[in-house]
């Protein structure tokens, strides 16, 4: 299917019959996802460059854009560390931020989730890895005041 006709199905809502309906979808970062946010949760927490942990990430807000679903850390309140797996070396945290093997189910909406048990790096980019205990739960943005 040619870049025009998807954008017209977009733009009126046909389902695109060509992709899976179950199959999970990768979610990403962009320049906009707020890193800043996420360092600063994580000196809060006093994590060092270096550092592993196993951490659930409170709330973090998924919003479609161009086609992929991105993760947003600016409205996150906390990190809660469930294990630390290697301790760091004392320095700073990196400022750019990744994220690698996060999937959604194909049914998962927009809006604000707890993060549950990813591993959490600061070592050159601070990064966000799916394990295979990660899971997305549904945060009401009532119990969060901006």
């Amino acid at each position: 299917m040619n870049t025009y006709t998807s954008f017209f199905r977009n733009l009126f809502g046909a389902k695109d019959q060509t992709s899976g309906a179950r199959e999970p979808r990768q979610v990403i970062i962009t320049s906009s996802s707020q890193p800043e946010v996420l360092q600063k949760r994580m000196r809060e927490e006093k994590l060092s460059h270096g550092e592993t942990v196993t951490a659930n990430l409170s709330p973090v807000r998924l919003e479609k854009s161009r086609g992929n679903m991105v993760l947003y850390f600016c409205p996150m309140k906390k990190i809660e560390v469930l294990e630390t797996v290697s301790s760091g070396d004392g320095g700073s945290i990196p400022e750019q931020a990744k994220v690698e093997g996060l999937t959604i189910p194909k049914d998962l909406k927009e809006g604000f989730y707890t993060l549950k048990n990813v591993t959490l790096t600061s070592n050159g980019t601070m990064q966000v890895k799916a394990t295979d205990k990660t899971d997305w739960e549904t945060a009401g943005c009532e119990m969060y005041h901006w």
